[in-house]
Order: structure tokens, then C-alpha cells, then sequence
């Protein structure tokens, strides 16, 4: 069980690294790539800085060139369930190695209508992977998600992988024979699903407190029982789903997992300050995506030791974040 979360950059030496980012000095890892002169990333994997720049045989730098992108596909999708008035279950296929990246917890994916412009796209986290299919839920609350399920044309475009839809992402993937409490609301329901699944796998002890928030429905409480999670199914988070973790904040629990929005997250560490509790928290990431990669802004959070970070791409304390 990891005691402290050290923050880093979600796609550090995967294909994806050096991204954008980089190009520009405004890397979020490594201080070369920031424009600084001193080299102070406490990083034992392969260089950032030497991946971006290599020797050629006459000792120059030379610049690397064939920096990956992500995946674009078009594919159809299929609604397999309405869930409620404005959410939707949806299924779609992609290849194979997309579909092994999308495996990862946290990971989430950019979707719009094949025929849409780009600024169309938006990001939605994965709830399954179930060979070649994926499964996604959506709320048609704007103008991007409801155009997505509007008409007959059922051509998508997909983009990923993405990795950042869960911050402490790695107590989820450490965490082993541990006990856990999973607090999911609303849409976080769906997100909540793979991280009980990582960790069910890694044979912990998990109790769970759903709620249907906005959503006015508990979709995932079968799957999770299935799976030997102890459910408790409240009508409200806020008015029973926090008074009941504070009691259960007495089992003494090694991580809390909360999926759903940001108030919720926030209402947790509120509970555990006044409960006296010090207890790792992993939470959904909740903040306005454009582009994830880290270069339109939309995604800097401030944080409490005066940081401006990149959340699409950050992997940090939700903790340390400034309320808005």
C-alpha cells in the first residue's frame, strides 16, 4: 500500500512521451523540458529529455520525429440500454490493441459523430471491456452528448487512449488485501465499475455506498454483489450515503474510492477531517476536458502549494486541489 501519492505525468515513458507538451517547454515532468537549466525530476525511468533529443553519430542533438498519436477510428455504436430520462448505455467496437490500452483503469476515450467537426468531442470514461466491445455511459445533458444520440446515423468517432479519469490511480493498481470503501454517485457509477473490478481481482475486501444521484437510478449494485461487494444503497449521498461512511470510517478502511462528482469528493474529506481520520483517498477526475493533451488550458487546477497543473495529464492529491 503506497503511503504517499508522488505526483507525476499519467503518460511518463509510454508511447505517448515526450507529447506536445514537450515540444514547447511546457512539459509537466521533466525541468529541462520546462525551459530550466538543472535537472531535479527524481525520475528512474528512461529520460525524458534523452527520449525527446538522442546523440547521432557525430554528436549533435538530433530531434525525435515520430512521436506517437493517439487512435482515430470510425466505428458504429449501439445503444444497449436507457438507463433513465437523459442516460444511456453504449456499446461500441474498436480494434484489438485499442481495446488492450482501454483495459487500464482510468481510462477514457474522446467521442463526437463521425460527420462532426472536432470541437464536437468529448471525454467519457470507460465502464467495460469486454473483448473488442467497449462500454460507455453518457448523460445527454449538453449540446455535444445529446447530438451523439440524435438521429440515425450511428457512425462514431473515437479517440484514445486517455489515462487521467482517476487521480490516485496508483493506490488502485497497489492496493492488495486491503480493506476499501467505494462511495459512487450518479454517473460515477459507471467509472466506479472497472476500480472495483482492479480491485476485487487484487483480493480486497470492498464495501460500497451507492446513491442515484441525477441519474435517479443504481445501475451497477447487481454487478457489484455479483462480484462479493458488500452494497449499501442509499436514496441520497448527501442526506445518508455521508453519515453512513462515517460510521463505517470505523473498520478502519486502507483506501476510499469516490466516484462522482466533485461536491461528493470534497464532502468526503470534509467527513474524514471531522471524523479524525487519515485514510487515502482515489477520486474520479471530474474537470472541463477540450483537448487531453494538455494544451488548450482547460484542464489547470490550482494547487494548495500555489501550482497550476494540467489534470488531463497530472496525476496528483484530489486533496491538495483548490475548491472553486
Amino acid at each position: 500500500m503506497l503511503k504517499q501519492l508522488t505526483t507525476r505525468c499519467i503518460d511518463i515513458n509510454s508511447p505517448y512521451c515526450p507529447c506536445l507538451l514537450a515540444e514547447t517547454n511546457h512539459c509537466e515532468f521533466c525541468s529541462h523540458l520546462k525551459g530550466g537549466t538543472v535537472c531535479d525530476c527524481n525520475w528512474s525511468g528512461v529520460c525524458i529529455l534523452y527520449e525527446k533529443y538522442w546523440q547521432n553519430k557525430s554528436g549533435g542533438k538530433q530531434i525525435k520525429e515520430d512521436m506517437a498519436i493517439r487512435t482515430e477510428i470510425v466505428t458504429d455504436y449501439r445503444i444497449k440500454e436507457k438507463i433513465s430520462e437523459n442516460t444511456y448505455l453504449l456499446e461500441f467496437t474498436v480494434p484489438d490493441e485499442l481495446a488492450r490500452q482501454l483495459e487500464r483503469t482510468g481510462s477514457f476515450v474522446f467521442l463526437r459523430k463521425a460527420v462532426d467537426p472536432k470541437f464536437y468531442h468529448f471525454p467519457v470514461g470507460i465502464m467495460k471491456v469486454i473483448g473488442n466491445d467497449i462500454q460507455v455511459v453518457i448523460e445527454t445533458v449538453g449540446p455535444k452528448s445529446a447530438r451523439l444520440v440524435q438521429g440515425d446515423d450511428t457512425q462514431m468517432m473515437v479517440t484514445g487512449p486517455y489515462y487521467n479519469g482517476v487521480l490516485g490511480q496508483p493506490w488502485i493498481d497497489n492496493i492488495r488485501e486491503g480493506k476499501i470503501l467505494l462511495v459512487a454517485g450518479g454517473m460515477g457509477q459507471a467509472p466506479a465499475l472497472p476500480l472495483v473490478d482492479k480491485m476485487v481481482k487484487n483480493k480486497n475486501e470492498v464495501m460500497a455506498i451507492l446513491a442515484p444521484g441525477h441519474v435517479r437510478k443504481i445501475f451497477i449494485s447487481e454487478e457489484l454483489s455479483d462480484w462479493g461487494v458488500q452494497v449499501n444503497s442509499v436514496a441520497s449521498m448527501r442526506q445518508s450515503g455521508i453519515p453512513l461512511l462515517r460510521e463505517l470510517f470505523n473498520l478502519k478502511p486502507d483506501l476510499i474510492v469516490s466516484a462522482g462528482p466533485d461536491d461528493q469528493h470534497y464532502a468526503i474529506i470534509s467527513a474524514m477531517h471531522e471524523y479524525g481520520a487519515n485514510i487515502p483517498m482515489a477520486a474520479t477526475n471530474n474537470v472541463t476536458m477540450c483537448c487531453g493533451e494538455g494544451i488548450c488550458g482547460s484542464c489547470h487546477k490550482e494547487t494548495r502549494d500555489n501550482k497550476r497543473v494540467r489534470l488531463c495529464k497530472v496525476q496528483t492529491e484530489f486533496s491538495q486541489l483548490i475548491q472553486d
